[in-house]
């Protein structure tokens, strides 16, 4: 008995110490979080609600793309269930789901996500990843309703806003990009409608244009000749060659003018500007737009592997979708996504072209759907719910729950080695005690050594029992304090 008080007074110590140090550093260890946001711009009304996911994991403040399998993705809209999604993220840690609500969206609409445990049937089968109410968009203004000269957001405009530019001479020229923007170095249409300065289209005009860094119509920086239709308007094909594009624009009645006629014949007019032209735009081809069935075709300038969209109207945002790009051998990168068959979209509708899933950039773009439509001006996608504070406040009290049982491992280690030592001293001082009695005791004649009194003898005995229980309890002091130095380091993360 006593080998094994001893062997347990040895070994307790390092056993506790290193089990308490695994449970520690390893499940009271922080550990990477894994969490989704949910990004997007569902309108009230809308019978779609069109969600961008993406997947996180943070680790010390970092964060990484988390690719998610097994996620569902649930929503209520007014209290009643909408149809669930199921799905993953990809590499990119993006996913797009989509969930119907025939009846509309109305306030309140609660979203929850969660995915299948990767760790087995030990936990729950479903991990929770957010739940969260998010916030709804005011429907579009009706046909007919003042919006103090602006178009209602998320609709096309019915003409694209005349650029910025000077202009000079007797007749006034208005320059547009008939699709809002320029994508460096793809091809689009600028056009330029000259009237008088009472506003009456000149029909016929002669329209001569030149550019610094790009090509007009093909021919280089110009100059090129075109003739106005009979509104006084004339397309150029622009193709930027560099980011950074002047245009001049000078416009003179036709040949043969009348006094009589809107423009005063010799009258000119001149317009100098720079064109809209994107860094970094992917570009959507309108020829594929047109075609059969109809697509989306998106070209990258620079080699990319993925583009980022969102489809919609008026009624906000219904689709979004991530398109894999590869080399098409032009030296760019290219992929396509079928355009879904429904007559308003194609219309009325925009795309959202980015190269960030939070459509953030400086290269993202809205093109508009229909080839002659003008600029469109979409609402983008916003952060709705992040599901970073809920992870955060589970791995918190996760790693709390494990450094409680590491913390108590020690404690009732601490308590079991001071009761070891209490025990092995009291059996020590009992066996000191009965050596030192028998040594004491001896006969005295014959030969022996002569018995002590009984007060030496009690102060023998005393000294003996004082020296071995003030040792152990200095050595219970010092296992005490070193079990508690180790909790007390535990405590830092």
């Amino acid at each position: 008995m006593t080998a094994m008080f001893r062997a347990a007074i040895l070994g307790l110590p390092a056993l506790s110490i290193g089990l308490a140090a695994l449970v520690l550093l390893g499940p009271g260890a922080p550990r990477g979080v894994t969490f989704v946001r949910v990004w997007g711009a569902p309108v009230a009304g809308s019978e779609a609600l069109s969600l961008r996911l993406e997947g996180v994991r943070r680790l010390h403040g970092a964060d990484d793309p988390a690719a998610l399998s097994g996620i569902e993705v649930s929503a209520t809209s007014a209290g009643s269930p909408l149809d669930p999604w199921t799905g993953s993220t990809g590499s990119d840690g993006v996913g797009e789901a989509l969930l119907r609500a025939p009846g509309g969206l109305e306030e309140p609409v609660v979203v929850r996500v969660a995915r299948d445990d990767d760790a087995g049937a030990l936990l729950e089968a479903r991990v929770p990843l957010l739940e969260a109410r998010v916030p709804l968009l005011p429907p579009p203004r009706a046909a007919g309703t003042p919006a103090a000269g602006t178009p209602a957001a998320g609709t096309p405009a019915a003409e694209a806003a005349p650029l910025p530019g000077v202009t000079r001479g007797a007749l006034r020229l208005r320059v547009t990009a008939a699709r809002g923007v320029l994508a460096a170095p793809f091809p689009e249409l600028v056009r330029v409608v000259v009237e008088t300065e009472s506003g009456a289209a000149v029909a016929g005009a002669r329209v001569e244009a030149s550019a610094v860094g790009a090509d007009l119509d093909g021919q280089g920086s110009g100059p090129a000749l075109v003739e106005a239709d009979a509104r006084g308007a004339a397309s150029l094909t622009v193709t930027p060659r560099s980011h950074a594009v002047e245009l001049t624009v000078r416009a003179t009645p036709p040949a043969g003018a009348r006094p009589g006629s809107p423009a005063t014949p010799g009258a000119t007019g001149t317009w100098e500007g720079r064109l809209p032209v994107i860094p970094g735009a992917i570009w959507l081809d309108p020829a594929r737009l047109a075609g059969d069935p109809p697509a989306l075709r998106l070209i990258s300038p620079a080699p990319r592997t993925r583009a980022y969209v969102s489809l919609g109207d008026a009624r906000g945002r219904l689709l979004g979708a991530v398109v894999p790009l590869a080399p098409d051998g032009a030296g760019f990168s290219s992929g396509e996504l079928a355009l879904p068959g429904e007559p308003a979209l194609r219309a009325t509708g925009w795309v959202v072209v980015a190269s960030d899933p939070r459509e953030q950039g400086a290269g993202a773009v809205a093109w508009p759907l229909s080839p002659a439509a003008a600029a469109a001006t979409p609402r983008r996608v916003a952060l709705l719910a992040d599901g970073w504070p809920a992870a955060e406040a589970r791995e918190r009290a996760r790693a709390s729950r494990a450094r409680r049982r590491g913390l108590l491992v020690l404690g009732a280690a601490a308590a079991a080695e001071m009761l070891l030592l209490a025990i092995e001293a009291r059996s020590a001082r009992r066996r000191l005690a009965a050596h030192l009695a028998a040594a004491s005791g001896g006969a005295g004649e014959g030969g022996g050594p002569a018995p002590l009194s009984s007060e030496d003898r009690g102060r023998v005995l005393a000294a003996a029992r004082a020296e071995p229980l003030l040792s152990a309890l200095a050595l219970a002091a010092l296992v005490g304090l070193s079990f508690a130095a180790v909790a007390a380091l535990a405590t830092f993360r």
